[in-house]
């Protein structure tokens, strides 16, 4: 196209066939104009519907689908008009400098997003190996993460394992939705999780009741034995990479990007070696276990974060490698080990078949150090905890009791609740953007577990009741929050009794009585 170069016709002294040219490009920006007044129409009509109000969160959709014409309709004409006419800069060279890099990761990454119907809405955070997105589905309205692998080449074999993920179907799990992997930057696309962190939901609710720290524990050991059961090794068993979803379950990533990259290791994920990872694991600085022996080691970590879930703390503590190898090495005195495993909860498990357990001794067989006397593989482990995961805890208060069989009956239970109470308060509704409202679920449940600790929780409770998406409310509003949780628990527990009852009434008064102190 270097003949309808404007530029390159002036340059050259073809002053008659540069007019000719820029005649003719400004009769191609007439034609544009067709397209654009469609828009503007598109979203004059709809934004007198929002001012008029008669259409809601509709509204959202077609505002985005606006959006999504629009681009598409600058993003061809720069492709097939401005660099048909202009010196257009290639904008994978520009990629490979620091300074433009931002800019044009984002326009090349709208441009191929655009065919798959998603939409860029937020970078969330970088890391060594990848940049992560929040993107947007506009047909669906679904929310997915675009991983943007850093990295100027992609060998053949790392192709292949990352398209292997495509076929993986596990609900602990996160899903390969789509990929991009033949042309530079290159980045794959992923489900989006609405929900936290493992640390942040230790964080905000406390260590966790032994009841929920065994499902996860299960979930955990089930998704890994899947994942080897599949022939892929996973080597991310660490807090900050493990999500809790808004039904309250565990969710892990198959991508080990930092493999992907340079196969170095950043500080940060040594210090989590350090912390997390098996004995053999570290003698390996983290890497060079084949899959058997990586299933041996992920019960050692598994081990970790059950202690971790059932009581808040690390069990190697310190902010130094220096002090967490210390913190290691005190744990394999007798002594020692005895006293870290006597802060577990005593909570036991009525498990049917044989005396009343607690957990403790599936804790201390996960963290054997010596990986032979740990259990034989992952699925003799999952046979171990399945007993727990079914079991009744006699101990257990009536009010958890409750919920987690009002949960149990209706999985739906979040989502009635909140329509029961937005129906009675709404300006609540207001409160919530439509992400906000796919996250209410792990909110809500967060504020559920410290609610039912009150007595030992209550820091916590102020806490949430304090942030800035609360702070507004009075005690009122807490008054009918808590009003109406009862009454969707009430009609959704089959077992419901005076009992119950009686302690949730408890429960709302202290609760109430600690927000108006806070």
């Amino acid at each position: 196209m270097a003949e309808k170069n404007i530029e390159n016709l002036i340059a050259n002294g073809k002053l008659a066939e540069a007019f000719s040219q820029f005649a003719e490009f400004l009769k191609l920006c007439e034609l544009e104009r067709q397209e654009l007044a469609q828009n503007k129409s598109r979203y004059a009509f709809m934004e007198n519907q929002v001012n008029a109000a008669t259409v809601g969160s509709e509204a959202n959709i077609e505002r985005n689908r606006i959006r999504m014409s629009f681009q598409t309709q600058l993003d061809d004409f720069r492709r097939e008009v401005m660099s048909v006419y202009f010196d257009m800069t290639d904008r994978e060279k520009i990629f490979k400098s620091f300074e433009n890099r931002d800019t044009i990761v984002h326009e090349i990454l709208d441009l191929r997003l655009r065919p798959k119907q998603y939409m860029r809405e937020q970078q969330m955070i970088e890391g060594n190996s990848s940049i992560v997105y929040r993107l947007l589905n506009v047909d669906t309205q679904r929310h997915a993460i675009a991983l943007v692998l850093k990295t100027g080449e992609l060998e053949g074999d790392t192709k292949s394992e990352i398209l292997q993920l495509a076929d993986l179907r596990h609900r602990n799990v996160i899903k390969l939705l789509d990929q991009d992997l033949n042309t530079y930057p290159y980045f794959v696309i992923t489900e989006y999780v609405h929900g936290t962190t493992l640390p942040d939901a230790i964080a905000k609710t406390g260590p966790r009741p032994a009841a929920q720290a065994v499902d996860w524990l299960y979930q955990l050991a089930d998704a890994l034995d899947y994942l080897r059961h599949k022939r892929i090794l996973h080597t991310n068993m660490r807090p900050s990479k493990i999500y809790i979803d808004d039904e309250w379950q565990i969710m892990i990533s198959p991508f080990d990007l930092h493999r992907v990259t340079t196969g170095e290791h950043s500080f940060n994920r040594y210090l989590d070696v350090c912390r997390y990872g098996s004995p053999e694991l570290l003698r390996q600085d983290g890497r060079g276990l084949d899959l058997n022996a990586m299933c041996a080691s992920d019960q050692y970590s598994l081990g970790l974060l059950g202690f971790k879930m059932l009581t808040g703390k690390d069990l190697f503590e310190g902010e130094t490698v220096y002090e967490i190898l210390e913190s290691r090495k005190k744990f394999t005195k007798a002594d020692y080990r005895r006293a870290k495993f006597n802060q577990l909860p005593k909570e036991t498990f009525d498990l049917k078949i044989s005396a009343s357990k607690n957990l403790v001794g599936v804790m201390q067989q996960l963290l054997q150090e010596n990986p032979a006397e740990r259990y034989r593989d992952l699925h003799q482990l999952l046979r171990a905890l399945h007993p727990f995961t079914r079991a009744d805890i006699p101990r257990s208060s009536p009010a958890r009791q409750s919920y987690r069989r009002s949960m149990a009956v209706n999985k739906s239970l979040i989502r009635d609740f909140y329509q029961a109470f937005t129906a009675q308060h709404t300006p609540a509704q207001s409160d919530f953007s439509q992400l906000g409202k796919q996250r209410q679920s792990a909110m809500l449940q967060m504020a559920v577990d410290v609610l039912l600790d009150i007595d030992e929780k209550g820091d916590l409770l102020k806490s949430i009741a304090g942030s800035n998406n609360h702070s507004k409310y009075q005690t009122a509003d807490f008054s009918l929050f808590l009003d109406v949780l009862i009454a969707t628990i009430q009609k959704n527990d089959p077992e419901w009794t005076e009992s119950e009852a009686a302690e949730w009434q408890t429960i709302r008064e202290k609760a109430l009585t600690l927000l108006e102190t806070r």
